[in-house]
């Protein structure tokens, strides 16, 4: 139990440290109940998971973060979810089978960069179209706007022959 508390704080602590940069909303008081609205036990816990039901289980948490504060977009309220997840499913190896190859990358700069660089030197213009039809987190305001960004990194998770999460692979956000 005491490993299981270490790693959900340390999620929910990463979640919390990506609002830093341009995020509406950056108190801990205003941020950790955002973080902790998603029911993550329905995709944590049980049996084989699809697409179809993550993909469910995504937007209506989203949806329930943006209805509950309206200062948070769509863009902050999937990476609240996306950087948490990261943690719990990806690095903690939690989660229902199948779940850690549909978890999203979090989305923001650095991997945008990242995307750019690697589909320009590729050639890959029908990806960048879809991972750059907006290129910053306050702008995805819409879920089929994120949903195509998600689109364009599964197709790019195809062709580096990776999970999606490992689109991140691409991330420069420590270059300087």
């Amino acid at each position: 139990m005491v490993k299981q508390d270490i790693i959900n704080t340390f999620c929910e602590w990463t979640a919390f440290s990506s609002t830093r940069s341009g995020a509406p909303l950056k108190s801990r008081i205003d941020v950790y109940p955002l973080i902790r609205l998603p029911r993550y036990d329905e995709i944590l816990s049980g049996d084989i998971i699809d697409l179809k039901e993550f993909e469910d289980w995504h937007t209506k948490s989203v949806n329930e973060i943006c209805t509950s504060r309206s200062e948070m977009n769509i863009g902050w309220a999937v990476k609240l979810i996306n950087v948490y997840l990261k943690g719990k499913v990806y690095i903690a190896g939690e989660g229902r089978e199948g779940l850690a190859g549909l978890i999203h990358p979090p989305i923001d700069g650095g991997l945008w960069n990242g995307i750019k660089k690697y589909c320009t030197s590729n050639n890959h213009k029908n990806i960048m179209k879809k991972t750059h039809t907006v290129t910053t987190i306050s702008g995805i305001k819409s879920v089929e706007t994120y949903k195509t960004i998600i689109e364009g990194c599964r197709e790019l998770s195809n062709e580096l022959n990776c999970s999606l999460i490992e689109v991140e692979q691409l991330w420069l956000g420590t270059e300087y």
